[in-house]
């Protein structure tokens, strides 16, 4: 494994998040449950569940050949299960899988209630197909908002109260919780699986590189995936969004659910600076040239927060070569839904299964701390 040796200063400043000195686990052993099995119960069973490996998920970390079809939706990814019997009688069940960042403080919940209503409005319209009358009731917000709102407080309350108790299991001690939906119409059911979230450091996320572009039916909002490589279905965890490779440059350019970048230590002369890696603006930032890529608000914001702070940037696109060599100093991805998630590992797709590790980078750390600023800032009054 590759791992770049991690910057030990940070920004002296209490938001800054520190995920550097978060702990790994292999797996989370225990989770709580709440599951709703009729359309008129808005508090659900809430119960624990025993883990004995990520695999007893529904949704396996290598999909097993059991995620049949993906559908996109507020970047997040919901998955059409194997099931037994199959969809010709109407019957199908999807996931969709999240997650808390900032010590569970934020959870995506209106993008995570968005995608239920669109994946129920797509199962309702086969069941309509087989005689059902579902489409108009499942399809609306208003019926889904109330539900995952209350089963979620529920399950998330029931959870820091077995965090709490004396005997509480280790695993569920970590800082972020993992957050999994399973949903039907036929017969209906909606279940949120809790448990830790193992896979990386708080605040931080893992990646995977893949050849390709990016279909242009995944610029819309909502798509049944035209994915025939089959590169959504990598997004299991721990992977939380797969980057792209261009195969002729061998330079990254974006993810399927969000923009990609990556920093590189590049001091500028400075007469009388002491510790220059610990200056944000000693790093520059290397991100694919804009007319490859889909412009995200987040990127908007990012680079508007470089030019204000006088932080360097190239449009070069980011090499390989260099992440692989220990060039980088760190990498992130941005979109709507987390804002800003520091990448701790990127997995390459190669025979060798190579992974590159990045440490804390104060480049990152600094553009993590403003996005976090901005979204907590108070909203203007106007007169």
């Amino acid at each position: 494994m590759i791992s770049e040796s991690p910057v030990n200063h940070r920004l002296s400043t209490a938001s800054a998040l520190d995920y550097a000195s978060q702990q790994k686990v292999d797996f989370s052993t225990k989770a709580i449950v709440v599951s709703a099995r009729d359309e008129h119960d808005m508090e659900g069973t809430v119960f624990e569940e025993d883990i004995p490996s990520l695999h007893k998920l529904q949704l396996t970390m290598d999909n097993g050949g059991r995620v049949k079809r993906t559908i996109i939706c507020n970047n997040m990814v919901a998955y059409e299960m194997q099931q037994q019997p199959s969809k010709s009688d109407g019957r199908q069940v999807f996931q969709i899988c999240a997650r808390t960042i900032e010590g569970k403080a934020v959870f995506p919940l209106a993008e995570f209630t968005a995608c239920v209503q669109v994946i129920a409005t797509h199962m309702a319209q086969n069941v309509e197909v087989h005689g059902g009358d579902e489409v108009e009731k499942f399809s609306r917000l208003g019926f889904w908002s109330p539900r995952i709102k209350l089963l979620y407080a529920r399950a998330l309350a029931e959870y820091s109260t077995a965090c709490a108790r004396a005997d509480a299991d280790p695993s569920m001690l970590l800082d972020e919780v993992f957050v999994t939906a399973q949903i039907s119409v036929r017969p209906f059911s909606l279940a949120l699986t809790l448990c830790a979230f193992p896979f990386s450091s708080m605040g931080t996320c893992q990646v995977r590189v893949c050849k390709g572009t990016r279909p242009e039916s995944f610029l819309r909002d909502f798509q049944l995936s035209d994915d025939p490589r089959g590169l959504t279905r990598l997004i299991t965890p721990p992977v939380s969004d797969v980057i792209l490779l261009d195969p002729t440059t061998r330079r990254l350019s974006q993810g399927l659910l969000s923009n990609f970048f990556a920093t590189r230590y590049a001091p500028t002369p400075r007469a009388d600076e002491s510790a220059p890696r610990a200056r944000y603006t000693n790093y520059l930032l290397v991100c694919a040239p804009l007319e490859t890529i889909e412009r995200g608000e987040m990127a908007d914001r990012v680079w508007a927060i470089c030019k204000r702070d006088g932080i360097q940037v190239s449009f070069a696109g980011p090499s390989l070569s260099e992440a692989v060599a220990g060039r980088w100093s760190g990498a992130f991805i941005v979109n709507r839904t987390y804002q800003v998630l520091p990448i701790d590992t990127m997995h390459l797709t190669d025979r060798q299964g190579t992974s590159v590790e990045f440490g804390v980078c104060p480049l990152v750390a600094h553009l993590q701390e403003q996005l976090l600023r901005e979204r907590h800032a108070p909203a203007p009054a106007f007169l």
